[in-house]
């Protein structure tokens, strides 16, 4: 529960005694948890693959969280990567890591890319030095810079989705504005036979039982599997609405077809990536605000 709630990355979770018990049961018992944690701080092996491990063993647990655990451990050593970084190193004109990783595209982190994310954070940490206020910046000092670089101005609205390209990046927003609005959220969840939807969100209410929001995102290609999804989804006597998230010109093509088949026309909403990355913004600032004033502290 200690990291559940002092990490700012789970500061969003009402339900933590949930996030702990899904660690501890992801791992098959808490001993296993101490271990993979134990071996993500401690071990000798190099940071890619300590990184790449813990995230692939302990469930739950996403770059921003797990970077922010190194982060504090040893801020010398570690830095904490999540969408202000990435938008931070963008506005310095970092591009790419390591000349082949795009980083407009890039979302969720290896033990590669992090390893790269570290070597660019430690380059910046010495350029923030000054002698009276910051003699010896570290990588949580770097990782304030970046933060106030990435508030300086919204990122241009014409570009959202070149930004925000990727599939599970956006997905991780999606849930994100459904945790802060109070909802339990879910990713990658079966529904019904042959039926895996990208994100629910859930709750429970009164007499009435639970109620969900089920989403499909949608970046490219053929809408059909979308739409299937979506429909089967929508037969669920507990989902009160479907939702497809795509750019305006994929929605259109998703509207037209989705409103001539019996069924869903009724159930279907439809939600741009551009509001999904400002909603996703400002229910973050909201956070922040709210945390600032130690309204989210357990």
């Amino acid at each position: 529960m200690t990291l559940a709630a002092n990490l700012y990355a789970f500061g969003w979770w009402a339900k933590k005694e949930w996030l702990v018990k899904t660690w501890i049961e992801g791992v098959g018992g808490i001993e296993n948890l101490r271990k993979y944690l134990e071996e993500l701080l401690y071990s000798q092996r190099k940071l890619g693959e300590r990184f790449d491990m813990f995230r692939k063993n302990v469930k739950g647990m996403g770059d921003a969280m797990i970077t922010e655990m190194l982060a504090y451990f040893n801020p010398r050593e570690y830095g904490i990567w999540n969408r202000r970084a990435k938008e931070g190193l963008l506005k310095l004109g970092i591009n790419k890591l390591n000349g082949d990783i795009g980083l407009h595209k890039m979302s969720r982190l290896s033990g590669r890319d992090y390893e790269v994310v570290i070597n660019i954070l430690k380059q910046i940490a010495p350029l923030l030095k000054e002698e009276q206020s910051l003699p010896d910046p570290d990588l949580l000092d770097v990782d304030y810079f970046l933060y106030y670089l990435g508030e300086l101005h919204d990122v241009d609205e014409n570009t959202v989705e070149d930004h925000y390209g990727d599939h599970n990046e956006i997905v991780d927003m999606v849930l994100n504005i459904g945790r802060g609005l109070g909802f339990d959220v879910s990713s990658e969840i079966p529904l019904v036979t042959g039926t895996r939807v990208d994100c629910v969100w859930s709750a429970r209410i009164g007499n009435l039982g639970e109620l969900k929001y089920v989403f499909e995102l949608h970046v490219k290609g053929s809408i059909d599997s979308l739409l299937l999804n979506l429909l089967k989804a929508s037969q669920d006597p507990t989902v009160q609405k479907v939702v497809a998230v795509s750019s305006e010109n994929e929605l259109e093509k998703i509207r037209r077809e989705a409103m001539t088949i019996k069924g869903l026309s009724d159930k279907i909403l439809f939600w741009n990536v551009k509001e999904v990355v400002k909603a996703n913004k400002l229910v973050e600032e909201l956070m922040d605000i709210m945390q600032r004033q130690g309204l989210t502290k357990i």
